[in-house]
């Protein structure tokens, strides 16, 4: 009997131990995302103790318009959609701000490539996307712990008419924040405004 409930107690000892260094680990995710005209999607990996644990590819095209960051986006109208992303994450300030502030911040790209196929217009809209990027950026890296030296890029194109962006992150947050902070989001949702006022 002495043994069964040294062995309980012990196994007792070692799950309480587990679930404390899982709740105090660091959780690890790559957030990649791209967009351009006829493919949208987003890849999205979680380390656990350094051990991928989660990897999916999420085709936004599937899910709607109502889902897709920037569907029917144009190169010219791209500065407009950024800048209602921007008032929506301002919005939702008070709801993301304990979040971000236990937020690391490993890796930050944001490249954009794209024109009107005119001259004029695309170096207007260049102008336009780098400004509002900027606002954008700055405000988001003001809010996390920085760990790294942020790559933003806007390529012109004054032959073609598309545009694409590419998105790549790496963040880090403790389990036990991440899963309070999935709560809060959850019980006070984020609604995407799209240009015009409409969400």
């Amino acid at each position: 009997m002495e043994s069964w409930s040294d062995m309980l107690l012990m196994t007792f000892i070692l799950v309480v131990i587990f679930l404390l260094v899982v709740l105090f680990s660091a959780v690890h995710i790559s957030i990649q995302y791209t967009y351009e005209k006829d493919n949208q999607y987003m890849i999205i990996t979680v380390f656990l103790l350094k051990i991928r644990f989660f990897k999916k590819k999420y085709d936004l095209k599937a899910f709607g318009e109502e889902h897709n960051l920037f569907d029917g986006i144009h190169f010219e109208s791209f500065p407009e959609k950024l800048n209602s992303l921007h008032q929506t994450w301002k919005e939702a300030n008070r709801v993301m701000m304990n979040f971000l502030m236990k937020v690391r911040l490993h890796h930050f790209s944001w490249v954009t490539a794209g024109g009107t196929g005119d001259a004029f217009t695309t170096g207007i809209a260049s102008g336009s996307i780098w400004s509002v990027k900027g606002i954008m950026t700055g405000y988001f890296l003001e809010k996390v712990q920085l760990k790294c030296k942020p790559y933003i890029y806007v390529e012109p194109n004054f032959q073609e008419m598309f545009v694409r962006t590419d998105l790549d992150c790496i963040v880090s947050i403790r389990f036990g924040q991440a899963i309070l902070a999935i709560i809060k989001l959850t019980r006070r949702p984020i609604i995407i405004k799209k240009p015009g006022g409409r969400s």
